[in-house]
């Protein structure tokens, strides 16, 4: 399938008659590109509350988990808090600051009127959020500024968190938040560049909500050469590419599969992939990352459960 038929297809979502029951999205990627175009049409819809924002992919689920969502804030935004639904936000464009934690105020459904207390964190285009489901949390921007960002929903984790996911356990205020910065991101690639292991690749496990790594997993990874294809019976790929360029090739058949590896894929369709870039990647679906000589790709990759039909 060609990528403009994948988001034609994904955009037929929004025309569905009430009540049909929509495929599941296939894979997709939002370029650098196409998401900044997308926050300018934004901002020429800006509404009452100062946002605008539209739907980009959804699995329509019954407490509205895997959704992606795309949204501008020209100003301060309500405070909001999700009892079932975990938030990863990749800031897209612009600057703002989130507030996280402390108490929800005249609460109606998701949203209320004010937050007392809780911790003011800076955010700007790059950085890379997660905001636990109970939490309260609201974006401020600043005057005559935005904020962009790509939000996915994701079922809240129920169970132990895992201690120490590859060392020490990431610790945020409030419990569960997280912040990974466009800077600190930039910083660990370095790090990561400085000791590639024999695959070509090096990575860190960023946090890890869930048993056994299997899904609820942030992870940062470098690679310097091709990867071996991979494919994941129940975990949907949530990618955030960080630094470098390179191809993803989707699709068609792995051979050789041992576990969620596998020695090639045969068929299936390459797309360019670049810093900035935001890609969904389906369960059961072969893909793998290629790289030129000489170059690079880095990337937050985030394992969500895929959806039980």
């Amino acid at each position: 399938m060609t990528r403009s038929a994948v988001m034609t297809s994904v955009v037929g979502l929004g025309f569905l008659a009430l009540g049909a029951r929509a495929a599941a999205p296939g894979f997709i990627i939002w370029h650098a590109a196409e998401l900044e175009q997308r926050s300018r049409a934004l901002g020429e819809r800006i509404g009452t509350d100062g946002s605008a924002r539209e739907t980009l992919a959804d699995y329509e689920t019954s407490t509205g988990s895997h959704r992606f969502r795309f949204i501008r804030r020209d100003r301060d935004g309500r405070p909001e808090q999700h009892d079932a639904i975990e938030d990863v936000v990749f800031v897209q464009s612009g600057s703002g600051t989130v507030l996280v934690g402390g108490q929800m105020v005249d609460r109606q459904g998701d949203l209320g009127s004010e937050i007392r207390g809780g911790t003011r964190y800076p955010v700007r285009a790059g950085d890379v959020l997660r905001i636990p489901a109970g939490v309260p949390h609201a974006y401020l921007v600043g005057a005559a500024g935005h904020i962009t960002y790509l939000l996915v929903r994701v079922p809240a984790y129920e169970g132990e968190v895992v201690a120490e996911p590859d060392g020490e356990a990431p610790r945020f205020d409030p419990p569960g938040f997280g912040l990974w910065r466009a800077s600190e991101l930039a910083d660990r690639s370095a790090a990561l560049g400085a000791r590639i292991g024999a695959d070509g690749s090096s990575r860190e496990t960023l946090a890890d909500y869930g048993p056994g790594g299997t899904s609820h997993r942030f992870r940062f990874i470098r690679r310097d050469r091709d990867g071996r294809p991979e494919l994941h019976d129940d975990i949907i790929d949530v990618v955030f590419v960080q630094s470098g360029a390179g191809t993803l090739r989707v699709g068609g058949e792995m051979s050789g599969r041992s576990n969620e590896a596998g020695s090639a894929i045969e068929g299936g369709t390459t797309y360019p992939v670049a810093a900035g870039d935001v890609l969904h990647v389906p369960a059961m679906v072969p893909h793998g990352y290629l790289v030129p000589e000489g170059g690079h790709v880095t990337y937050v990759l985030v394992r969500v459960p895929a959806v039980e039909r």
